[in-house]
């Protein structure tokens, strides 16, 4: 190929063509103190903002059509550097948003002063529809992650809780029981435990069947919830006919009188059990066993073994009656 150079008539006939009939915007601003002034702007630049009249101001332009402030700061940026600069811009036309890379050439005279800027700008605006079609089915994507993450731990939070929970009274199981019991174990605090058991229930059972049997229970456990003092107070059901109740910071005093309230609840209740062998009942009863745990003094086992063990004599003594068990401070 043979390097052919325009002659000034050439080149001047090439430059009006391609400012008439460019499609992209361009345009020629004179440097003026602290800003920049209008020469000249295509048909093109006028189309996308038709305050660019000559004499204008660019700072008056910006005002005017709302663009943003990298207009001016790329301006300032090309008379500093005396360098060209390249940067993007999002103009609105007509309600419309549109994309440009807008690029800025200095023009320096003999004495090495920049005395205008030219500018032109390419119309990206094709590309910015998919792009804001990709932004928006990522922000769906990520709206649908984020409510199957929430489903997703929703579900799980429901799975513990089901886990956690006896089926038939909706009271916390002995899972949850032994999980709460060892967490305040571990924080060295005091509890009073309580161990609860219906009296001669297996004969109730026998008397009116699984069914009511499972009805009586359910009375029971809703009885026995008016005793819970405090959020960490928990009532279990710990198997069959027997439950449990921790009591957390509680005095021996005040579980024992807690324990004396859940007897004569139960006996308020008037529950018909007439093959009851407590004399002179035919009501349902129930015997408590009780021991407090001094902070921090004993392994579980032990203080399990104590509530049981008060429990146990509570019945051997007749039913129907609160034994209590003190365990002391190692």
């Amino acid at each position: 190929m043979i390097n052919q150079t325009l002659n000034p008539q050439q080149l001047q006939y090439f430059f009006e063509q391609l400012w008439k009939q460019s499609l992209n915007p361009i345009w020629v601003c004179k440097v003026v103190p602290n800003d920049f002034e209008m020469v000249s702007a295509n048909e093109a630049a006028m189309r996308v903002d038709a305050n660019q009249i000559p004499g204008a101001l660019i700072s008056e332009i910006l005002e005017k059509g709302g663009h943003a402030p990298e207009l001016i700061s790329g301006y300032f940026a090309c008379l500093e550097t005396k360098q060209m600069v390249e940067f993007e811009q999002r103009p609105w036309v007509n309600g419309k948003e549109y994309l440009y890379r807008t690029l800025l050439v200095p023009i320096i005279n003999e004495h090495g002063e920049i005395t205008h800027i030219w500018g032109t700008a390419h119309n990206l605006t094709d590309f910015l529809d998919p792009q804001k079609e990709l932004l928006a089915i990522n922000q769906i994507l990520e709206t649908k992650i984020t409510e199957r993450t929430k489903q997703l731990r929703d579900a799980m939070e429901k799975l513990e809780q089901l886990s956690d929970t006896d089926e038939l009274t909706g009271l916390a199981n002995r899972r949850h029981f032994n999980r709460h019991l060892h967490a305040l174990m571990n924080a060295g605090r005091p509890f009073a435990i309580l161990f609860i058991d219906i009296d001669y229930f297996k004969r109730y059972n026998d008397h009116f069947g699984h069914q009511a049997g499972d009805a009586c229970l359910r009375q029971v456990a809703e009885c026995l919830q008016q005793f819970q003092r405090q959020p960490d107070d928990l009532l279990s059901r710990y198997g069959g006919e027997e439950f449990v109740m921790l009591l957390p910071d509680c005095p021996l005093h005040e579980a024992k009188e807690i324990a004396d309230a859940m007897r004569s609840a139960i006996h308020d209740k008037r529950i018909p059990h007439p093959t009851n062998r407590v004399p002179n009942v035919d009501y349902l009863t129930i015997s408590v066993g009780l021991t407090l745990s001094p902070a921090g003094n004993h392994d579980p086992d032990t203080v399990l073994k104590a509530a049981d063990d008060a429990l146990y004599e509570a019945k051997e003594t007749g039913r129907d009656r609160v034994y209590m068990i003190e365990l002391t401070s190692n």
